[in-house]
C-alpha cells in the first residue's frame, strides 16, 4: 500500500468522480484509476461503485475512508511538526512568576532550557503575587505564568512540583523530632508561638485550613506580609513559622527546619491563556517544563 494509493482514493471519494479527482491531484485520470484498482487488489475489497453517473463508496469503501483521512491527517501533523522543528530556531518566551519560583526553580529550568536552545530568548519576570502573574498572562504581556492552585478559569494550567510547607525554628528551640524526616508533633507544634502571613494571604488560608481539619485552632503569635521578615524573625527567636519551601530563600545561622505532623503542599502550576495558539518558542519550552 503507497501513500499515492491514498491519496488518490480520499480525492476520488471526495470528488465523486476520476477526472476531477486526477485534476486536482494533477495527475492523469489512467493514473489515479490504477492506483484506486492497485489498493483494492491489495486489500481485496472493492472500495468504489464504479457507474456513467459517477462512482459511489461501498460498505467497505467508507470503513477505509475514515481511516485513510487519519493517515493523511498524521502525515499532514508530521509535516507541521518538522516544520516547528527548523522554526525554532529563534523566538521569545516571557514568563511571569511569583518570587520564589522566579528566585529558586526557574533559573536552573531557563539554564538547562537555553543550553538545549541557545537561540531561544527567556525572559523571567518576577511578580509581587500570583494574581499579578496570572494578569499578567491573561493580558499577553507574559506568554506563560508560573502561578499557584486555584487559578482563574481562564487559564490552561499543568502541574510543575508540589512545594511542601515546612517548620522553621528558632536557634533557642531544639525539639526531640521523630526519625521520619524530623518531622515535629502536634503537641510541640501547638506549644511554641507561630509567626505568620496576614489573614488574606493565601498560604495563610491554607495553613489555617490545616489546622482546622486536624481539630486544631490556627492563631498566630504575629503576622507580617513578607516572608523574609518571617524568616528574620525566627532568627531573632520571636517564634517558629510555617512557610513554604520556595519562600525560605535563605536560612539563618541557628534556625533548622523540620516537617510537619502531616504533610501540607501547595500545587505549583504553569498557566497559558486558554484557547490560544502557542509559538514555537513558548510551546518548546512549556514542553520542557513537562519533562523535569
Amino acid at each position: 500500500m503507497k501513500l499515492s494509493q491514498i491519496r488518490s482514493f480520499v480525492a476520488v471519494a471526495r470528488c465523486g468522480n476520476f477526472s476531477q479527482a486526477a485534476v486536482e491531484l494533477d495527475l492523469t485520470q489512467p493514473t489515479v484509476s490504477h492506483a484506486i484498482a492497485t489498493l483494492e487488489a491489495d486489500l481485496g475489497v472493492q472500495l468504489l461503485f464504479r457507474g456513467k453517473k459517477g462512482v459511489n463508496l461501498t460498505p467497505a469503501g467508507e470503513s477505509v475512508l475514515m481511516h485513510c483521512d487519519r493517515v493523511l491527517q498524521s502525515i499532514e501533523d508530521i509535516k507541521q511538526e518538522a516544520n516547528r522543528c527548523k522554526s525554532l530556531g529563534g523566538g521569545k518566551v516571557r514568563i511571569s512568576a511569583f518570587r520564589g519560583a522566579a528566585a529558586q526553580l526557574l533559573p536552573k529550568i531557563k539554564a538547562e532550557f537555553q543550553s538545549k536552545h541557545p537561540q531561544i530568548e527567556v525572559k523571567i519576570v518576577e511578580e509581587k503575587d500570583c494574581p499579578q502573574v496570572e494578569q499578567m498572562v491573561y493580558e499577553g504581556k507574559a506568554d506563560l505564568g508560573l502561578t499557584i492552585l486555584p487559578t482563574s478559569k481562564d487559564l490552561a494550567t499543568f502541574e510543575v512540583l508540589q512545594d511542601n510547607y515546612v517548620v522553621l525554628l528558632p536557634p533557642n528551640l531544639k525539639l526531640d523530632t521523630s526519625s521520619d524526616g524530623q518531622r515535629i508533633s502536634w503537641t510541640q507544634l501547638l506549644s511554641i508561638p507561630i509567626i505568620s502571613y496576614p489573614n488574606q494571604n493565601s498560604c495563610f488560608k491554607q495553613i489555617k485550613h490545616y489546622f482546622e481539619s486536624a481539630g486544631y485552632q490556627f492563631s498566630p503569635s504575629e503576622q507580617v506580609r513578607e516572608s523574609d521578615t518571617i524568616v528574620s524573625l525566627v532568627a531573632t527567636e520571636s517564634g517558629a513559622a510555617i512557610l513554604p519551601q520556595l519562600s525560605v530563600f535563605y536560612l539563618p545561622e541557628g534556625v533548622t527546619i523540620c516537617q510537619l505532623p502531616q504533610p501540607l503542599q501547595r500545587i505549583v502550576v504553569a498557566a497559558t491563556p486558554k484557547d490560544t495558539d502557542l509559538s514555537h518558542a513558548v510551546w518548546a519550552f512549556t514542553d520542557f517544563l513537562q519533562q523535569q
